[in-house]
Parts: structure tokens; C-alpha cells; sequence
């Protein structure tokens, strides 16, 4: 059995939903910090760009969001990468434009594990350092007035680049792991199966061929003996081999089958049995398998042919029997009313679960008995 085709990492539904969750939270603290910039006592020279740009990374969110929900492949493209990127950057330029303090808050940061989720270590770097590089521009715009706001936001994104990278690309080693485990697991297990299944077959030819064999050898003077042992052992083998035999203890297969065999080993009579379908034991079952061994029963003891056929149906809407015969046959009305093996062991067992039986025959023409009750489909 060849190992089944890799599946889609768990884990990526999982880095995704983080990366948006960021999003949605960098987009809502910057909103908050446009408020106060907006409602603060300094003055803003320029407000439209400060309300501008909570627009664009709002907007820019609900996309993003969208395309999740839909198309959550897009996101890993360069395309996505690089315009985060720039909704980013724009984020971090519109305060210098605007005139005013940071607004963006941790906004920026979303791009950094965008990039991260997209491309692994390499998305991680170069996201970094673009951002970086504009932060390094607004240093030198002089917006900050300590060496250590100056170094924080010049090393903010490279180390985040950094931490979310050994993450991401952990957590997917880890579940790639996970995933080559159950799929060699499974292919132990199937292996595992086939190997039972060897053995239980060879343990059922032993049982069944190889015992078969030494009857016939002792008994090889007995034609119609061996006759019987080989058609039992034919039936075995279809089972084995097929699942054309009985299946389970007492369903219908097994009862019908089972019938069969009895008559065939009792009356030395060829017995060929084809079973469609199959149903749990109950009484009718049981009535259905009683009838066809009677009707087995007479046509191997009267008919004067030389083998016998049985077809059957069973599904959860009926059960039909048909033995057949192509022997002398007989006129069923002229049947003695003291015969009472097709009236009460057949008719009147069919009529007991709601169904019937038909007999067909003429003299010369053989003989078709029909059980059946309800309608198989």
C-alpha cells in the first residue's frame, strides 16, 4: 500500500488566523491612536492624511480579511506581500506627511508576519528590512528625540522578523512531522492487515483444501463422495476467495447456503447456488432457508436430474428464491393432498411471514420453485 498523498498542514489554518488576528488588532490600535492624535490639544497640520491613511490600513484589513475567508492561497503570493508592505509603509510616512506624532502603533508589525506566513525566513528579511529602512528615514527626519526610540523602532522589526520566523517555520517542521508519522503509521497498519489476512487465508486452505484433499485420496473409490467433498470445498473457496458464501451466523447467505450444502452432501445431487445480497437473521430468514432446503430436498430425490440450481435475492425490501431443475417434472395439481411436504413445508412456511411460493413444472419440462416475500430492489 503506497503512502497516501501528504495533506494540507493543520497548522497553516492555524499561523493564519494569528496573522489576521494581529491585523485586526494593529488596525484597531491604530484607529484608537488616530483618535487621540485627531482629538489631542496639539494642533495637526495636516488631518486629512492622519484620517487618510486609518482609511487606507482599514481598508486594506477588510481585504485582506476577505480574501482569508475565500482565497486564503492568494495571501501567500508576492503580490499580497509586497502591497502589505507598502499599505505598511504608508502607515509609517503619514505622520511625518501629517505633521504630527506616530499614529501607526503596532500596525507595521502585521506586515513583518505577513511576510513571514508567505515565504518563510526569506519573506521575514526582506519585509523587515524595507520597513526598517523607512524607519531609519524617519530617524533621520529627526521624530525622535532619545537614542533609545531611535534604536527601538530601527531594530523593532528585525527582531520580530526574527522571533515570528523561528516560530512559524517551527511549528510547521513540527506538524510536518506529525503528518509523515501517521502516514508511515498507516502504511504499518495496513501492512500490518495484509499480513493477518495472509495468514487467516493460509490458515483456512489448511483447514478446509488441505484436509479436503486427504479425504479424497482415502475415499477416491467413492465417486459420488468425492463428488460432494469437492462441491463442498468449491463453495469454501468462493467464499474465501470471493465472499460468495455465507456471511455471519444465521443470515440469509449462510442459512441458504448451508441448506444447499446439506441436500447436496444428503442426496449426492450437485447443488449450484448463486446468492445476490444478503440480510440479518429473523424468522423470516429462517422460513426462506427452510423452504429452499425442501424445495432443494424433492427436486434432488424426484426430479431425476443431475444437479440443481438456486438463485436468491435478499436486500431490506424481501427475499426471492428460485430453485430449478431440469428433470422429469410432475403436474403439481395431481399432487396427493397426503403429500404434505410442499404444502406445509414450503407453502404454508411462505404464507406464515407474509409470503408466497409458486411452483412451476409439466411433465418432461423440469421444475421452477419460486419463494418469495416482500420485493428485493
Amino acid at each position: 500500500m503506497a503512502p497516501s498523498r501528504p495533506r494540507r498542514l493543520d497548522v497553516e489554518a492555524s499561523l493564519l488566523r494569528i496573522v489576521i488576528g494581529y491585523r485586526i488588532v494593529g488596525a484597531g490600535w491604530m484607529a484608537i491612536l488616530v483618535a487621540i492624535t485627531l482629538l489631542g490639544s496639539s494642533p495637526v497640520e495636516r488631518p486629512g492624511v492622519v484620517v487618510g491613511a486609518l482609511v487606507l490600513v482599514i481598508g486594506w484589513t477588510t481585504a485582506v480579511v476577505i480574501v482569508s475567508f475565500r482565497r486564503p492561497a492568494a495571501l501567500r503570493t508576492l503580490v499580497f506581500v509586497i502591497a502589505d508592505v507598502i499599505v505598511a509603509v504608508v502607515s509609517l510616512v503619514a505622520p511625518i506627511v501629517a505633521g504630527t506624532g506616530g499614529f501607526s502603533g503596532g500596525y507595521p508589525l502585521a506586515a513583518v508576519f505577513h511576510g513571514v506566513y508567505a515565504a518563510g525566513w526569506l519573506g521575514g528579511w526582506i519585509t523587515a528590512a524595507a520597513l526598517t529602512a523607512f524607519s531609519v528615514w524617519r530617524v533621520t527626519t529627526g521624530q525622535f528625540s532619545d537614542l533609545t526610540a531611535a534604536s527601538a523602532t530601527l531594530l523593532s522589526f528585525v527582531f520580530t522578523a526574527l522571533a515570528t520566523a523561528w516560530a512559524i517555520e517551527t511549528m510547521r517542521g513540527r506538524e510536518q512531522l506529525r503528518v509523515e508519522a501517521e502516514e508511515a503509521l498507516a502504511v504499518e497498519q495496513a501492512e500490518r492487515l495484509r499480513a493477518e489476512e495472509r495468514a487467516a487465508l493460509a490458515a483456512r486452505i489448511h483447514d478446509g483444501v488441505l484436509q479436503t484433499l486427504a479425504l479424497i485420496q482415502r475415499d477416491h473409490d467413492d465417486g459420488v463422495k468425492v463428488a460432494a467433498l469437492a462441491r463442498r470445498q468449491e463453495r469454501e473457496l468462493r467464499e474465501v476467495l470471493y465472499g460468495t458464501g455465507g456471511s455471519g451466523d444465521g443470515g440469509f447467505r449462510a442459512a441458504v447456503t448451508r441448506a444447499c450444502a446439506d441436500i447436496e452432501e444428503l442426496a449426492g445431487v450437485p447443488v449450484q447456488t448463486v446468492l445476490v445480497g444478503d440480510r440479518d437473521p429473523d424468522e423470516t430468514v429462517a422460513a426462506v432457508a427452510l423452504a429452499t432446503r425442501e424445495a432443494v430436498l424433492n427436486a434432488a430425490k424426484h426430479s431425476g436430474a443431475d444437479q440443481v440450481s438456486v438463485y436468491g435475492e435478499a436486500d431490506d425490501g424481501g427475499l426471492a428464491v428460485f430453485v430449478r431443475d431440469r428433470g422429469r417434472g410432475f403436474e403439481p395439481d395431481a399432487v396427493a393432498p397426503d403429500r404434505r411436504g410442499i404444502a406445509d413445508s414450503i407453502c404454508a412456511r411462505l404464507e406464515s411471514v407474509g409470503g408466497s411460493a409458486t411452483i412451476v413444472s409439466a411433465p418432461g419440462a423440469g421444475t421452477e420453485v419460486r419463494l418469495e416475500v416482500g420485493s428485493p430492489s
